[in-house]
């Protein structure tokens, strides 16, 4: 699954207060760093304070200081990669090759490639699942879900899903994983996989096309990107509280402030 993506582009943020929900503020851009080749998923690694940019045309993560904003690793991955996602309990990170069906696991100390991991067709989304050492892929061309031992790097379970698996998110208050199911046919749903025993234990519609999640850790609810509304969902009951029109499609939650980011 190759996607159209534009090589040079900004970022713009609309700031959605939890409290107010249709306030939106303007925000500044600082600086520009200059990555590699079609800039895609992106994590923060609190440990050392980088931050890792998938480029999915150079088949490379860039590794960018949080303190003077500038690279000081470009290292060679698979395949198209995607999703990136920071392992805190181990200094890792994991990236999603969605060309090559692998993920690329990341030490942190090193800036090098400690381990490749076979998954299913087109992985997308990643998430690390802490409470068990886990890793979670989306892999968009096989309506699966890979679960990875952090400690074997092995598959351990293969979780069937929605159709078109894409965004994904782990709710370390309930040890539940939340998958989106962007469906080929329009249909969105979101899957939900108990990490006790890698089960999908519930399935909620959504809108059309859902493609990133985010969670808040504080009212236990989970913000579902469906390209331009966002769907909230409650995780104590597996349904939608809420809907809000925000014409934008990426998300992502500050729990300091008690804001959604949607770009």
């Amino acid at each position: 699954m190759r996607a159209k993506v534009w090589l040079s582009f900004c970022i713009v943020f609309i700031v959605v207060a939890l409290s107010t929900i249709n306030t939106v503020h303007a925000l500044e851009v600082i600086t520009k760093v200059t990555v590699g080749t079609g800039p895609w998923g992106i994590a923060y690694d609190s440990g050392t304070g980088e931050i890792y940019v998938a480029n999915h045309y150079d088949d490379t993560v860039s590794v960018i200081s949080g303190n003077n904003h500038t690279v000081v690793a470009t290292i060679p991955v698979g395949v198209e990669p995607v999703g990136v996602v920071y392992n805190s309990d181990k200094g890792e990170i994991y990236v999603t090759n969605n060309g090559a069906g692998t993920i690329s696991v990341i030490s942190d100390n090193t800036h090098t490639v400690v381990a490749t991991v076979p998954v299913g067709t087109n992985p997308v989304g990643v998430a690390y699942a802490s409470a068990k050492g886990e890793i979670y892929v989306a892999n968009w061309g096989s309506n699966t879900i890979s679960v990875i031992s952090d400690n074997t790097y092995r598959v351990v379970t293969t979780v069937t899903v929605g159709d078109r698996p894409k965004g994904i998110v782990y709710d370390s208050g309930k040890g539940e994983i939340y998958v989106a199911n962007s469906d080929s046919s329009g249909n969105g749903t979101v899957s939900v996989i108990s990490e006790s025993t890698n089960n999908v234990i519930a399935t909620v519609t959504v809108g059309n096309g859902p493609n990133n999640l985010a969670y808040n850790s504080d009212e236990g609810k989970i913000f579902v990107d469906c390209g331009g509304a966002i769907y909230i969902i409650s995780d104590s009951t597996h349904t939608v509280a809420a809907t809000v029109r925000t014409g934008a499609v990426g998300i992502t939650y500050d729990s300091g402030k008690g804001v959604i980011f949607c770009s």
